[in-house]
């Protein structure tokens, strides 16, 4: 794990994360350019193996809304809880002379250092289709984004009084009533637009405020929904399953709006490197982005007409790009630190 740290990736690969020309170092041999193509030489090869962090039955059916397009490739699912291991298993499979996971979904964090060992494919996204506000990475290509959104319990809280904008979670009101993540990517890609000292200070207010936080944004939801606490800062895809059964809450999308990105990257050493590009390119596509959406309830602002993007539209969207990728860890530490002084709920 040292060897793959977050450390090691602060400190010498956040300008890695950046487009760069595709004639690099670690430009990839010729391949061929379509979709077509690759599918074709992906179908008499083994499954391509998913990783990523969501649930079996959830990645099911998008496996099944793919293989609409594509019924000739084949595609296995391996959970990797939490995400957090996934470069790591891929690194340990190829020096033990395995056959690691294909495609992998996650956090940017992980993937830049695979691509410096030589691990990651370089399609060329826009040739495969890809739309061109999806290409923003020689090596990985956005897949979803959760997003950040005010929560709150309709019983407990009026319309009037129901928060709009991060700022009024302050309101002394809800001392004592309002809750959140006990983790802030959200408030650390909210500083991107607001400023990181702005951001700051309000959560430092809201921790003198005595908020209940929580070590899932599900926990935090599911709290809302039975009146334990009445307003809080969650996403957007694990408060829609607490609306689904019933409970009464609703939630609102901040101006600027706080979105954190996942994607996804293809292992050029697994067992069908070419169906897991086909697999990463349709993703990337409208019809790919909204059938992801529709089984994970993340989806994809970046692709134009997909339900994520209407979702958002006419908001300033607050992340930071990938060569800011060091200044966002270091902030995301520090208020980290500030929202952990206050502990988890029980």
């Amino acid at each position: 794990m040292s060897e793959i740290s977050r450390r090691a990736f602060v400190a010498g690969t956040g300008a890695a994360l950046a487009v760069t020309p595709l004639a690099g170092a670690q430009a990839q041999a010729a391949k061929p350019k379509t979709l077509v193509d690759l599918a074709a030489i992906a179908a008499k090869k083994p499954a391509v193996v998913w990783s990523e962090s969501s649930e079996a039955p959830a990645i099911a059916k998008v496996i099944a809304a793919f293989n609409k397009t594509w019924p000739d490739i084949k595609v296995d699912y391996i959970r990797d809880t939490g995400g957090s291991t996934l470069a790591a298993k891929v690194v340990q499979e190829s020096q033990a002379g395995g056959s690691p996971a294909g495609m992998l979904t996650g956090d940017q964090s992980q993937f830049a250092l695979l691509d410096q060992r030589g691990l990651l494919a370089r399609p060329d996204w826009a040739a495969l289709g890809v739309p061109a506000a999806n290409i923003i990475s020689p090596f990985m290509i956005p897949t979803a984004s959760a997003i950040a959104v005010l929560v709150w319990n309709k019983q407990k809280v009026s319309d009037a009084d129901a928060p709009k904008q991060l700022n009024d979670l302050l309101n002394p009101r809800w001392r004592g009533k309002a809750g959140g993540w006990l983790r802030t990517p959200s408030y650390a890609s909210m500083a991107k637009v607001m400023g990181a000292a702005a951001v700051r200070e309000h959560l430092e207010k809201f921790v003198a405020m005595q908020p209940k936080l929580y070590d899932t944004t599900y926990r935090l939801a599911q709290e809302i929904g039975t009146g334990e606490i009445e307003v809080g800062y969650g996403l957007y895809h694990s408060t829609l399953p607490i609306i689904a059964s019933g409970a009464p809450i609703a939630y609102a999308l901040t101006d600027p709006l706080a979105i954190s990105t996942l994607y996804s990257c293809c292992v050029n050493k697994s067992a069908n490197p070419e169906g897991a590009q086909v697999l990463a390119a349709w993703l990337g596509s409208k019809e790919g982005a909204d059938a992801y959406e529709a089984s994970i309830g993340r989806g994809n602002p970046r692709v134009e007409g997909s339900n994520a993007s209407k979702l958002v539209t006419g908001r300033r969207i607050s992340e930071y790009p990938l060569d800011e990728f060091p200044t966002y860890v270091k902030i995301l530490t520090e208020y980290n630190k500030i929202m952990s002084s206050r502990g988890a709920a029980r």
